[in-house]
C-alpha cells in the first residue's frame, strides 16, 4: 500500500480499517461508516488536500485530550516502580479517577491551581477526614520504671580470685563457676 490509502472492510456494523500514513494503521469500529474525509491539510507533496478515513479524523480530535492527560498524569504516576501487573492497574485506575475528580473541580471552581496542588491538597484532606486509628504497638504496656533498674541487674565488682590477678566488673547475679567457663 502507498500512503494515503486505505483498505475498508464492513461486516453489518463492523467496519475494518486499513490506512498507511508514516506506518500502518488499523482501527475496528462499530460508529463509524466507510467514508473518507479531507484533514485540512495539504499534502506536501502533490499540493492536494490529505484525505483520510472518517474514524482517523474523528480519533486525532478526541485522542487529543487523552495524550494530554496521559502527559500530566505521568509526572506523578504512581505505579512506576510496581512490577506486578494488578498494582499498575490499580494506581493507573486511581490516576485517572484523581484526574476526572481535578477536571471537575476546574469546571465547577472559580479556584485554579496546578495538577500537582490539587493532588497534594486532595490527599491532606483525605488524610484529615479519614485519620488512622491509633493501634498498640504491642508487647507488654509500659511500666514506669524499666525492669532492667529492678532487681539484681546491677553491675557489681567481683572480688578478685587469685586465678585472675585483678578486679573486673561483672553482674552480682553470674555465677562464679560461669567466668571461669567464660561465659
Amino acid at each position: 500500500m502507498k500512503r494515503g490509502e486505505a483498505t475498508l472492510r464492513e461486516n453489518g456494523t463492523q467496519l475494518v480499517v486499513k490506512w498507511q500514513d508514516k506506518r500502518d494503521v488499523n482501527f475496528l469500529t462499530t460508529v463509524h461508516s466507510s467514508s473518507m474525509a479531507q484533514s485540512g491539510r495539504l499534502d506536501h507533496f502533490t499540493g492536494e488536500p490529505k484525505v483520510k478515513p472518517a474514524c482517523v479524523l474523528d480519533y486525532n480530535k478526541k485522542m487529543g485530550a487523552v495524550h494530554r492527560v496521559d502527559m500530566i498524569t505521568s509526572f506523578v504516576d504512581c505505579a512506576r516502580k510496581s512490577t506486578k501487573w494488578y498494582k499498575k492497574l490499580f494506581f493507573h485506575l486511581l490516576d485517572t479517577a484523581v484526574f476526572n475528580a481535578y477536571t471537575v473541580h476546574r469546571k465547577l471552581s472559580e479556584e485554579r491551581m496546578p495538577y500537582k496542588d490539587f493532588r497534594l491538597r486532595l490527599v491532606k484532606e483525605l488524610i484529615q477526614e479519614h485519620p488512622l486509628p491509633l493501634r498498640s504497638t504491642g508487647g507488654r504496656p509500659c511500666v514506669n520504671t524499666p525492669l532492667q533498674l529492678t532487681g539484681r541487674h546491677f553491675p557489681s565488682f567481683v572480688p578478685t580470685t587469685e586465678a585472675q590477678g585483678q578486679s573486673t566488673a561483672g553482674s552480682a547475679s553470674t555465677p562464679p563457676d560461669a567466668k571461669e567457663r567464660g561465659n
